[in-house]
């Protein structure tokens, strides 16, 4: 499908040669692909002429949607398949590539979280509000680069999974990653009686991360701003941070 996305991209017809320059890949995979994707009736393929040397390819649709009925016994086979292929073909193809912690660039981000959990109504409905304004920021992303004529490389990979579990699953222990300069810190900051925020310091970082002011949280939690200060400045070190905007770059427990 990212062979489809280049073409359709590209804004006009291109021969398998061009496109597997595009897409950095070789001829074969970019023939194996096209071949598929014309079977699919998702692309045309113009045949050689005398003008040209070779076929070239143009998308036969503008977007792709698809329609499923979860009541059709043959559709939610289909499905079951896709999902299966989703996981191994797409997630596991991209995430080969991805860049280990360890020889990360300075400055580079990631974020990692894998656990069976035990979620409450209330919890999956705050989960679902959360999960819809990444799905918005992403799909302003999407929108923005699909209106883009160039072929750009991409270079991070999300994937955000959420399912309902069968059967016996325990709870997993979490592991937090700990940065080199919170673990050297002073030994009073790390071995403090707890990291662990408290309900009120956990309520009023996540206010500040989405973008409240202090004035506003201080009035929330029935207190001073001058409370509300002292209360952050303990959960930041707990944190291992300094600063509000830092807030946006962790996982809050």
């Amino acid at each position: 499908m990212g062979i489809w996305e280049v073409l359709r991209r590209h804004r006009r017809a291109a021969s398998a040669s061009r496109l597997a320059e595009l897409c950095q890949c070789s001829l074969a995979e970019a023939q194996q692909s096209l071949d598929l994707l014309e079977r699919a009736t998702l692309v045309r393929k113009r045949r050689a002429s005398r003008g040209r040397r070779s076929a070239v390819y143009e998308t036969a649709v503008a977007s792709i949607s698809v329609i499923f009925d979860r009541g059709d016994p043959g559709e939610a086979r289909i499905f079951r398949g896709l999902e299966q292929f989703v996981t191994r073909e797409l997630e596991d193809k991209h995430f080969e590539h991805e860049i280990p912690i360890t020889s990360a660039p300075a400055g580079h981000w990631s974020y990692y979280h894998c656990n069976p959990m035990f979620l409450e109504a209330a919890d999956i409905e705050e989960l679902r509000r959360r999960i819809a304004r990444v799905e918005e920021f992403v799909s302003l992303l999407n929108d923005r680069q699909s209106e883009s004529m160039t072929t750009q490389s991409c270079n991070h990979v999300m994937a955000i999974r959420v399912s309902p579990l069968g059967g016996a699953v325990m709870p997993q222990p979490h592991v937090r990653l700990v940065g080199r300069n919170l673990a050297e810190a002073p030994r009073r900051a790390v071995s403090a009686p707890s990291t662990r925020l408290s309900r009120r310091e956990r309520e009023a970082v996540l206010a500040l991360r989405d973008g409240k002011t202090r004035a506003a949280v201080a009035k929330h939690l029935g207190i001073s701003v001058y409370t509300l200060g002292t209360l952050c400045k303990r959960a930041y070190r707990k944190l291992g941070i300094n600063r509000v905007s830092q807030l946006r770059d962790i996982a809050i427990d």
